[in-house]
């Protein structure tokens, strides 16, 4: 937890968010991070300094994980003896000359490695001789530790929120590194929580069903709710893609656009809605538009993974991933786009009125109840499976053709993940971030992704992709710009009309008055 962690050092990860350790494959690399901008030469061993002085308000920097033999439980994060900060903040001098396209390129090279499962799962890099005499700073953290919330608390911990900052307190001792647990300790330790578990969740339901038996009953039908809506989306067959026709391997590419969230209001304010239906309805007529360029059907729905965060308030500061999900279908030809963001903003409301991210939220909780043997061995054929096919995928040299054929489509077309950044700037020595990218996780046969971060009155779209199955995602950052651009444009003169009746009524009940 970012400043408010708990007492204990060791913590065992919770189903969530080791479900993000049994998904990871070599093609599938399940870190978060972000590329931050900033002014400036920033001096490494300055900034190793920096870094270091800060640890102490996020334990789980310097824990490693540690698995339960035949994987009776979760694997907990506990101390690493060998922990060294130069294993984590890592320097890289760019060749001087490169452009902006060549140096993001060198940065995903470094990102899309896998973090090493021997050490804590996170690390910083920083990209030094920058065009416009900027330094990057590239953060990647295991998506175990933490989800879009938590990950920008973290940001929050690790940089500045003045220019001149008042000096961090040190801790009141220098850290020391917890004996390491014992594998037969982690083991009893599993089983007497596998085997207390079972029990404390029939004396909770027997109180529940005592107290308050309508509420049981309500409970019940919102997991068969999710259970329902889980089963329709794996099912479903959605609009068919060429980003999601064949398996994602561990190479990225990366576009991005930052806009005003001012604009975003403009248009919220003229046409209805919320920031992310405006958003959503950017993301999906971008796609549609790119479908209709490469001359791809654009026949039925798109299907977009949105995560919502669920956490409570009090929960707001805490690392670990809290989060639901929803599922709006859109369509996936293009239309006028006043019409599409009133078409997302019915979908969303009738996903929010029937209740669909509470129910998956419960369904999610079920997952608690299965057990990690299970979860691990299931996790390790699915990787097996994925990594076999990857490998097949390869070898075919399939292409996806814009002649109308491509793989059916199941489940979801894209992630787009919405996450509420830092609305001030952000200081590393008094060098202050000009921009912050996201990152989103790709992976399976989801070969684009998009994360919105919201900083310093913008908001940034950080649009990944598979180069094999979008090799062209600069073409996507193009439609999205193009139907913002749009977008506005239509807000402005919605508002001008708004203004010229509105004048125009004042002058006839003027003229009226004076008659």
């Amino acid at each position: 937890m970012a400043g408010t962690d708990t007492p204990t050092r060791r913590y065992r990860l919770t189903t969530q968010d080791a479900t993000f350790i049994y998904a990871e494959n070599p093609n599938n690399p399940l870190h978060i991070g972000s590329i931050l901008m900033f002014e400036g030469k920033i001096d490494f061993d300055d900034f190793v300094q920096h870094v270091e002085s800060r640890l102490h308000l996020v334990p789980r920097y310097r824990q490693r994980l540690m698995r339960v033999p035949f994987n009776l439980g979760h694997a907990v994060l506990e101390d690493d003896p060998n922990f060294r900060i130069e294993n984590h903040v890592i320097r890289h001098l760019l060749r001087p000359g490169m452009n902006q396209a060549e140096a993001i390129d060198e940065m995903l090279r470094h990102y899309e490695i896998p973090l090493d499962y021997k050490r804590p799962l996170w690390e910083m890099h920083s990209f030094e001789n920058l065009e416009g005499a900027r330094t990057a700073i590239v953060s990647k953290v295991h998506h175990a530790l933490v989800d879009g919330v938590s990950g920008v608390e973290l940001l929050k911990v690790m940089f500045d929120l003045k220019q001149h900052p008042d000096p961090i307190e040190p801790p009141a001792e220098p850290w020391q590194p917890e004996k390491p647990s014992t594998p037969m300790r982690r083991f009893l330790e599993a089983a007497r929580e596998a085997t207390a578990a079972p029990v404390k969740t029939a004396i909770e339901t027997s109180r529940e069903l005592m107290r308050d038996p309508e509420n049981l009953a309500d409970e019940a039908r919102t997991l068969t709710d999710g259970f329902q809506q889980m089963t329709q989306i794996a099912t479903r067959r959605i609009a068919s893609t060429p980003w999601n026709s064949g398996l994602v391997g561990q190479r990225r590419s990366l576009a991005w656009s930052t806009m005003s969230f001012g604009d975003f209001r403009k248009i919220r304010n003229a046409f209805g809605g919320s920031i992310n239906d405006v958003v959503l309805t950017i993301l999906t007529e971008a796609a549609s538009r790119y479908l209709q360029h490469h001359g791809y059907s654009a026949n039925g729905s798109l299907c977009i993974g949105c995560p919502v965060n669920v956490r409570h308030k009090e929960e707001a500061s805490s690392l670990g991933n809290r989060v639901s999900m929803m599922f709006p279908m859109l369509p996936a030809e293009p239309m006028d786009l006043v019409e599409r963001l009133r078409y997302v903003n019915a979908e969303t409301e009738r996903i929010k009125e029937a209740q669909l991210p509470q129910s998956l939220e419960r369904l999610m909780s079920i997952a608690d109840n299965i057990p990690p043997t299970l979860m691990g061995a299931g996790s390790r054929i699915s990787s097996m499976a994925l990594n076999a096919a990857s490998t097949m995928f390869k070898l075919s040299g399939y292409k996806a053709r814009p002649d109308g054929f491509l793989l059916p489509t199941l489940g979801i077309n894209f992630v787009a993940t919405n996450v509420p950044g830092v609305q001030v700037p952000q200081y590393l020595f008094g060098h202050k971030c000009l921009e912050q990218v996201p990152l989103v996780p790709c992976g399976a046969t989801l070969g684009y992704g998009v994360a919105i971060l919201s900083y310093n009155s913008t908001l940034c779209f950080g649009m990944s992709a598979d180069p094999n199955l979008m090799p062209d995602v600069a073409l996507m950052k193009y439609f999205v710009d193009e139907v913002f651009s749009e977008l506005k444009d239509r807000a402005q003169v919605a508002y001008a009309d708004k203004e010229a009746a509105t004048m125009a009524a004042t002058t006839t009940s003027a003229a009226a008055g004076g008659a």
